[in-house]
């Protein structure tokens, strides 16, 4: 009772009477196509759905007892439905149908999973099981919406990376690693639109949106390693440093997945702005897409100059941002949402997450002990001499283990000093620490009287 599931077109040796999904000849015209199309066989739950004539197929593998199909179907069409409408407006024809008659999405449930890997004309996803709807509870959890955000990030990869590319992935050299300054522009514009497709699609709200949006610049900012590196800088090391990541990566890198999309979102009002409304963001992709990615696969493969996006900006818009991808995509300083939100009617403000002194760490849990897997720079952990992995051991003579950390530091005030004893490897080592005060690292977005620009 296994079937197949692919976006792979029958060859003409497939028996003629097979069923769909069935065992047969598929075929590809090269390597590189055969190595894009992903493979499952098995006894996956499944549905499908058209968005504007094209078959899209959900398959889902893994334990997922009263998977409400129904739902997911619904959902996800309307955002399929949303991006290609948005990058063919005329004929609103999906781009995977020159070489195939579906699009496949394809999630591993597991206990705890997240992720996403895009292909051609399909996408291998994994998930959490809780995450995932189920019937007869019509409620949306933040987990829902993550998927719906991650679905939607893969499918736009379907003309952002997997048609537009860099020039220095036209074409992709699979013997060696390939390396661009763009992914701030492929990553991280696609970490911007997912969201926004989902909202655009009418599947969560806009305060949803906001909340989702200010968990993300909340994320960037509680990174010291953004004026460190720089995004074109982080796009260009991702084989080196962003994938191989160690305990120091927060105050040495920036990632150019959240901080290009916010990138994109600071260019997003900028051109809206600038232009009174008659331009935005949407009109670069659009270029991008007739430009690149529309006939990437129908002849000889161009890719976007490692140099071109001012100019492209420009002949969208035209308006000038040099400026702007000077300072905030090829050098470090924070994108300034704060007045770009505020000139759209949005007011960016900051809030303490806990009330509670800090130590300037992030924690881990090593059974019932507490390691520190993070020690941010200048922080109190730091200035004391506290370093990655170190478990700590008491506070002021007082045992710390799993589940009572804050229940101590509640004791105490920023500005007290401690007693802390850590276990560095073997060794048992006493630190001299100064509490300090709750950073206001949590972003909250309030909307006054205009709408976001979600159209």
């Amino acid at each position: 009772d296994w079937k197949v599931y692919t976006s792979l077109p029958e060859a003409p040796g497939h028996p003629a009477r097979a069923p769909r999904h069935g065992f047969g000849m598929y075929q590809a015209p090269d390597y590189d196509a055969l190595v894009d199309h992903p493979i499952e066989m098995g006894t996956p739950q499944v549905a499908s759905f058209e968005a504007h004539g094209a078959r899209h197929e959900l398959v889902f593998t893994g334990n997922v007892p009263n998977l409400d199909l129904e739902r997911l179907s619904d959902d996800i069409r309307k955002i399929c439905e949303k991006q290609i409408a948005f990058f063919e407006p005329r004929t609103r024809r999906a781009p995977f149908l020159d070489s195939t008659d579906r699009y496949v999405f394809m999630t591993m449930v597991t206990g705890d999973g997240y992720g996403g890997l895009e292909h051609r004309a399909s996408t291998a996803l994994m998930t959490s099981r809780a995450d995932l709807p189920v019937h007869g509870r019509p409620e949306q959890s933040d987990g829902y919406r993550n998927f719906l955000g991650l679905v939607s990030h893969e499918y736009f990869h379907t003309w952002n990376v997997k048609r537009i590319k860099p020039a220095a992935f036209a074409p992709y050299d699979l013997e060696r690693e390939n390396h661009t300054r763009l992914l701030w522009l492929f990553e991280g514009f696609t970490s911007y639109y997912d969201d926004l497709f989902v909202l655009r699609a009418g599947v969560i709200t806009r305060q949803d949106y906001l909340r989702t949006l200010a968990k993300t610049i909340s994320a960037v900012h509680s990174a010291p390693g953004r004026f460190k590196q720089s995004v074109a800088e982080s796009s260009f090391d991702a084989w080196t440093r962003y994938y191989r990541q160690d305990e120091n990566s927060p105050n040495a890198i920036v990632s150019y997945y959240t901080k290009g999309s916010l990138v994109a979102l600071g260019l997003d009002l900028l051109l809206r702005q600038e232009s009174r409304g008659r331009h935005s963001l949407d009109d670069v992709m659009r270029l991008l897409w007739t430009r690149y990615g529309r006939n990437f696969y129908r002849g000889a493969p161009e890719g976007v100059p490692e140099d071109a996006m001012p100019g492209l900006i420009r002949e969208a818009t035209g308006i000038d941002v040099g400026e702007f991808l000077r300072r905030y995509v090829y050098g470090r300083e924070d994108v300034p949402l704060e007045a770009l939100l505020a000139r759209q009617g949005y007011r960016l403000t900051w809030k303490t997450p806990s009330p509670l002194p800090s130590l300037g760490v992030k924690t881990a849990r090593q059974g019932e002990e507490v390691r520190l897997a993070t020690v941010y720079e200048h922080g109190a952990a730091h200035r004391a001499g506290l370093s990655a992995h170190d478990v700590l051991v008491a506070i002021d003579g007082v045992r710390v283990q799993h589940g009572n950390l804050d229940k101590l530091l509640a004791r105490y005030r920023p500005g007290d000093v401690v007693q802390v004893h850590a276990f560095r490897r073997d060794e048992l080592r006493c630190f001299t620490l100064k509490l300090e005060a709750p950073a206001e690292t949590e972003c909250v977005i309030t909307p006054a009287s205009e709408p976001f620009p979600a159209r």
